[in-house]
């Protein structure tokens, strides 16, 4: 049932990826449903237009309780239509039976922002302008490290990462939230790849590379999804120099290991480089 880029199906295997997961970047909104009961199927258009309005800034996922009974019961869902939020790994808030919309968007302005100008210029596809608009409420609250991230996502996807990168430069490493920190590392190795001549790395790296080069090298394979490749020169890197960059090694480490599609195998080693790293 893909409806939306943001709005994903939602399975006993994909759960904890799909919806605890994401819920440590923003908040994610469950419907547990069934296409046999009436009331769920005049609910879940509404849940979808209000979506819809939040342009991703709240993830949906749509949960089927007749192929996924066990998981219905685990989460103690006894009644349809059936809404919860999810928020850093947990429930933070219930919503049961068919509510007018405005009740939706009443439960969902609880845990985000109403939407604004710029997620209607994202609906729209227009992702340039929603960037602008963004930008513009980001000035007006410079104190939130939120909005920067915002205009950050928003630039990526207009396919500026240089200026994204640039832009979480000037935020504070001290106030920057977890997603951001793994944004930032997720991008710095993104735009040195861009930067890199190809041809001049790979003879570099024929000979006894220096961490730029190995930092290049994991970014260009990490461009090809070549991710077993990426781990391996960044467990190179680490062990040439662990504090590269400030530690940005290590962050980048991280932010590639708590990727959704990063391979498990890959995960397990890149876990393994960090505690490497981190020993005395």
């Amino acid at each position: 049932m893909a409806l939306l880029p943001y709005v994903v199906d939602g399975t006993a295997d994909n759960f904890s990826r799909v919806v605890l997961e994401n819920s440590r970047r923003g908040p994610v909104l469950v419907n547990f449903w069934s296409p046999q009961a009436g009331p769920c199927l005049v609910l879940m258009p509404r849940v979808v237009r209000v979506l819809g309005d939040y342009g991703g800034r709240v993830f949906g996922v749509m949960i089927n309780v007749d192929e996924h009974p066990r998981l219905a019961r685990d989460l103690g869902i006894r009644a349809l239509p059936m809404l919860h939020m999810f928020r850093d790994g947990g429930v933070v808030g219930r919503l049961q039976g068919v509510e007018p919309e405005p009740a939706l968007r009443d439960f969902l302005g609880r845990y985000a922002p109403a939407p604004d100008g710029a997620d209607q210029a994202y609906v729209r596809g227009d992702i340039g302008r929603a960037a602008a608009l963004a930008a513009q409420t980001a000035l007006q609250h410079p104190e939130d490290p939120f909005s920067a991230l915002r205009v950050a996502k928003l630039l990526v996807l207009d396919g500026r990462p240089a200026e994204a990168l640039a832009l979480l430069e000037a935020v504070p490493r001290a106030v920057r939230p977890e997603e951001m920190v793994n944004l930032h590392a997720h991008l710095s190795l993104i735009v040195q790849a861009l930067q890199a001549e190809p041809d001049a790395v790979v003879s570099a790296l024929a000979g006894a590379p220096d961490a730029d080069t190995l930092f290049a090298a994991a970014g260009l394979a990490l461009r090809e999804d070549d991710y077993v490749a990426a781990a391996q020169y960044l467990d190179r890197l680490l062990a040439t120099d662990p504090g590269f960059r400030d530690g940005l090694g290590g962050r980048v480490v991280a932010a590639i290991a708590a990727l959704p599609q990063t391979p498990a195998i890959v995960r397990a080693q890149l876990h393994g480089t960090l505690r490497r790293v981190q020993m005395p």
